[in-house]
C-alpha cells in the first residue's frame, strides 16, 4: 500500500505520515462533514497562537546565540587618569571604541546553537501537540454529543411506541374496568423513558455547548462521525501504525529536548578548554591640553582558559549529564505510553465489531420476543408487564447497538489521534461522507410510521437486518 508524506504549517516540522494514497480520492467534496470543519476551527484557538509565538521567540533565540561569535563593536566615554607618565594628562571625558571577535572557542558556540535550534524545533512540534490536544477534546465531546443524540432518537421511538400502547390500554380499560391498573403500568414506564430521554438530551446539549466554547463559533450538530475504515484512511496494520509513532508530535518534542540537553552537556564539558579572541581598542588620550580622538590603538590577541573555578564547571557537567539522562528516559516513557494507547485502541476495533454483531443478534431476538408477546397479550395469554419488559429489552438493545456503532467509529478517529495525525488528516482530506445525526436504522426508522402499537411491532426491523455478518468480512481481514 502506498502512503503520502504530508507537510505541516510553517511552524511544523516535516514528518513521515502513514496515510493511504486513497485518501486523496476524498479531496473532492462529496458530502458535508461538519466534524472535519470543527477540527479545522481549532487552528484559530488562542493556545495555538500562543504556541506559534513561543516558536517565533525560540527562533530569535537561535539568531541571538549565533550572533555571540560575530564581530562585536562598542563605543563609550570614560575618564582616564595617569600617574608618573610624562606627556600624558588626565582626561575626564575620553571617548573610546572597542572591536572584538572570538576566533576559536572549542565548539562552545556551535554546541550552544545546536541546543537553541533543538529548542526551536521542540517549540514548533509543540504547536502540533497543542492542536492535537484540542482536536482530541473536540473528538471526545463530539462523540458524546452524537452518542446521546442517537440514544435520544431511540428513546423517542420507544416513547412513541409506549404512547400507542397507552392509548390501546386506555381503550381496553374503558370496556373492562378490571384492567384499569394496566393504564398506570404503561404510564409509569412511559414516564421513566421520558426521564431517560431528557437526561440523554441534557448530556448531548452540555457536550455540544462545551464544544461550541472551544471553537468559539456557532456550530450545528447535523452529522455523525465519518467511517475512516471504509474510507481506507487507517494504517494497514498495527506494525505500520506503530512505526508512525516516531512522528507523533509529543514524541518529537521529547526527542528535540533530548537533543537540547545533549548540546547543553557539550557546552558544559568544555569549561577547561581555552578560548581565543582578538580585540582592538581605540582610545582618546589628552596631550598638551588637547584631546586626540581615537589616536591610541591597542590590538590584543588573547587566550583564556579556566584552571580552577571553585568546582562550578564540574558541577555543571554532572548536572547536565543528569538532565540528558532524564530527557532520554522521558523520551522512552513517552514512546511507551503512545505505543500502549495505540495498541489498546487497535485491539479494541475487532472487539467492538464482535460486540456490535452480538448486540444486533440480541436486538433481533428481543424483537421476535416482543412481537410474540404482543400477540399473546392482546389474546389474553400474557400479562402487560411481560409486554412492557419485551419492548424495553428491544429498545435497550437498540440503544446499546447505536452507542457501540458510534464508539466503533470514534475508536478509528482515536487511533488517528494517537498517531498525532488529526491535523494532517483535516489538511489533506476535504470532506468525508457521514450519516445524519438521527439516522438510526433505515428499516427500523420506516417501521415506526404506522400509528398502532401492533404495526410497530410487526414492521420493526432489527439492526441484524442492516448489519449482516458479511459486513465485517473485509474489514476484519485487515487485522
Amino acid at each position: 500500500m502506498k502512503y503520502l508524506s504530508l507537510r505541516t504549517d510553517p511552524f511544523g516540522r516535516v514528518p513521515k505520515i502513514i496515510l493511504p494514497l486513497l485518501a486523496m480520492a476524498y479531496c473532492t467534496p462529496a458530502s458535508a462533514t461538519p466534524f472535519l470543519d470543527i477540527l479545522r476551527m481549532t487552528a484559530a484557538h488562542p493556545s495555538i497562537a500562543s504556541a506559534q509565538d513561543m516558536a517565533g521567540a525560540a527562533l530569535f533565540d537561535v539568531d541571538a546565540e549565533k550572533a555571540s561569535n560575530n564581530l562585536q563593536v562598542s563605543a563609550g566615554i570614560g575618564a582616564v587618569g595617569y600617574s608618573g607618565q610624562p606627556g600624558y594628562e588626565n582626561n575626564y571625558l575620553s571617548p573610546h571604541i572597542n572591536i572584538s571577535k572570538v576566533l576559536y572557542d572549542h565548539g562552545r558556540n556551535a554546541a550552544a546553537v545546536e541546543g537553541r535550534e533543538a529548542e526551536y524545533e521542540a517549540q514548533r512540534a509543540q504547536i502540533k501537540v497543542a492542536r492535537e490536544s484540542l482536536n482530541q477534546q473536540v473528538l471526545s465531546l463530539y462523540t458524546t454529543a452524537v452518542t446521546n443524540a442517537r440514544v435520544v432518537s431511540v428513546l423517542d421511538r420507544e416513547i412513541a411506541a409506549l404512547g400507542d400502547l397507552l392509548k390501546r390500554v386506555q381503550t381496553i380499560a374503558t370496556i373492562d374496568s378490571g384492567r384499569a391498573s394496566e393504564v398506570s403500568q404503561v404510564s409509569t414506564r412511559l414516564s421513566a423513558v421520558v426521564a431517560s430521554r431528557e437526561a440523554s438530551y441534557t448530556a448531548q446539549q452540555q457536550a455540544w455547548q462545551q464544544l461550541t466554547q472551544i471553537v468559539n463559533k456557532p456550530i450545528a450538530l447535523t452529522n455523525g462521525l465519518p467511517d475512516l475504515k471504509k474510507a481506507a484512511l487507517l494504517p494497514a496494520s498495527l506494525t505500520v501504525a506503530q512505526s508512525a509513532l516516531m512522528d507523533n508530535p509529543s514524541f518529537v518534542v521529547t526527542r528535540y529536548r533530548r537533543d537540547s540537553a545533549n548540546s547543553a552537556l557539550k557546552v558544559a564539558s568544555k569549561w577547561t578548554r581555552p578560548k581565543w579572541s582578538v580585540q582592538l581598542s581605540l582610545d582618546s588620550p589628552r596631550h598638551n591640553g588637547r584631546t586626540e580622538p581615537f589616536k591610541a590603538a591597542t590590538l590584543q590577541l588573547s587566550s583564556d582558559a579556566s584552571l580552577w573555578d571553585g568546582g562550578a564547571g564540574m558541577a555543571s557537567v554532572k548536572g547536565q549529564t543528569r538532565r540528558l539522562a532524564s530527557a532520554e528516559q522521558e523520551m522512552e516513557a513517552t514512546f511507551r505510553t503512545l505505543k500502549s494507547q495505540l495498541s489498546q485502541l487497535w485491539i479494541s476495533l475487532p472487539l467492538r465489531e464482535r460486540q456490535i454483531m452480538a448486540l444486533s443478534r440480541q436486538s433481533a431476538s428481543a424483537l421476535k420476543t416482543w412481537r410474540a408477546g404482543e400477540t399473546q397479550f392482546f389474546a389474553g395469554q400474557r400479562p402487560l408487564t411481560d409486554l412492557i419488559s419485551f419492548a424495553t429489552d428491544y429498545y435497550s438493545s437498540l440503544a446499546s447497538y447505536e452507542e457501540q456503532r458510534v464508539q466503533y467509529i470514534a475508536t478509528q478517529w482515536q487511533i488517528v489521534g494517537a498517531l498525532g495525525k488529526l491535523t494532517d488528516l483535516t489538511e489533506k482530506v476535504q470532506s468525508l461522507p457521514a450519516p445524519a445525526i438521527t439516522q438510526i436504522n433505515a428499516a427500523e426508522h420506516n417501521s415506526v410510521a404506522p400509528a398502532t402499537f401492533t404495526s410497530r411491532a410487526n414492521n420493526a426491523v432489527s439492526p441484524a437486518d442492516e448489519l449482516a455478518p458479511e459486513a465485517f468480512v473485509t474489514t476484519s481481514a485487515s487485522h
